[in-house]
C-alpha cells in the first residue's frame, strides 16, 4: 500500500482516537503568542491543532500529505467559521520548501517519525528552515516506541478501546513490534459490529536525541532544547549524549543570517 493510500484509509479513523489529545495545545499557543507572523503546522491532519490556533486569532497554514485529511480539516474549520484565516496545503516538505516565510513551524504528533530515511529527514528539516524567517522557531513532537518501554507487549494484539465512527461502535486493536532498533511496525485493526475489519500498517522511525540534535544543526537550526511534559518551564539544552524513555518535544531556532 502506498503512503497516500495508507493515509486515505487512516483519515476516517483519525479523529476517533486522536481528536481528544490536547496536552500539547497550551505549549503551542504559548509559542504562537511570541510571533505576529503566519504559523505553519506540518502534519495538521483533520485540524486538531489548527482550531485552537485560529481561535486565538493567528493566521495559520496547515500542511498535510493526505488530501482526505485536509478535506476533514476544511469541513471542521468551515463549521467553526474559521476557514478564512487558514490556508490548507497538500505539500510534502521532503520535496520542497514553501515560498512564504513563517514565524513558527509546528511539526505535531509524531509527524517527523514517519520519515524513515536520514535523507528524507534532512530534506524535510532543510526545507522547513528555508520556509521560516531567520530567528524563527521549529517545534517537533517526537515519539518513544512503547514496545521498547514494555517489551512484553511486542507482537501482541492490545485492545485500545471502543470508538464511535459514523454512528457505529468500532473496537480498535493495536499490534506493535520493532523491525530493527529504530523502526517500529504498527498495525491498527478496526473491528466493526457488522463483522467488517480494516487494518492499517504504518512504520515509524524512533529518532533519538542524538539523531535529532545532529539533524537540526546540519539543517541550519541552533540552540535546540528539550521540553518535558509539554511544559515550557521544564526545558533543558538538548544534549547529543543523553536519551529519554518517553515522548519528547524539541524546540530550536532557525539560524539568524548576519
Amino acid at each position: 500500500m502506498t503512503e497516500q493510500a495508507t493515509y486515505s484509509l487512516f483519515a476516517k479513523f483519525y479523529d476517533a482516537y486522536v481528536g481528544d489529545f490536547a496536552r500539547d495545545i497550551p505549549l503551542y499557543l504559548s509559542l504562537a503568542s511570541n510571533t505576529h507572523l503566519p504559523i505553519l503546522e506540518i502534519g495538521c491532519g483533520s485540524g486538531r491543532v489548527l482550531l485552537p490556533l485560529l481561535r486565538a486569532r493567528h493566521v495559520v497554514t496547515g500542511v498535510d500529505i493526505s488530501e482526505e485529511m485536509l478535506r476533514l480539516a476544511g469541513d471542521k474549520l468551515q463549521k467553526n467559521h474559521l476557514i478564512e484565516k487558514c490556508t490548507l496545503l497538500n505539500h510534502n516538505f521532503t520535496d520542497s520548501a514553501l515560498p512564504q516565510e513563517f514565524g513558527l513551524a509546528l511539526v505535531t504528533f509524531y509527524t517527523f517519525n514517519y520519515l524513515l530515511s536520514q535523507d528524507h529527514q534532512m530534506a524535510f528539516l532543510t526545507h522547513i528552515a528555508e520556509s521560516l524567517k531567520p530567528g524563527s522557531i521549529i517545534v517537533l513532537h517526537l515519539f518513544y516506541p512503547s514496545v521498547l518501554l514494555h517489551p512484553e507487549t511486542a507482537g501482541q494484539w492490545i485492545d485500545k478501546g471502543q470508538f464511535l465512527i459514523d454512528g457505529e461502535t468500532v473496537v480498535l486493536q493495536d499490534f506493535r513490534r520493532m523491525l530493527d532498533e529504530h523502526t517500529e511496525e504498527r498495525v491498527q485493526a478496526f473491528l466493526f459490529k457488522s463483522g467488517h475489519r480494516e487494518e492499517i500498517r504504518t512504520l515509524r522511525h524512533y529518532v533519538t536525541q542524538t539523531e535529532i540534535y545532529q539533524l537540526l544543526i546540519s539543517a541550519g537550526f541552533v540552540s535546540p532544547v528539550l521540553i518535558e511534559d509539554f511544559k515550557w518551564q521544564c526545558q533543558f539544552p538538548l544534549r547529543p549524549d543523553t536519551e529519554t524513555t518517553k515522548e519528547f518535544v524539541v524546540v530550536a531556532q532557525n539560524r539568524i543570517i548576519p
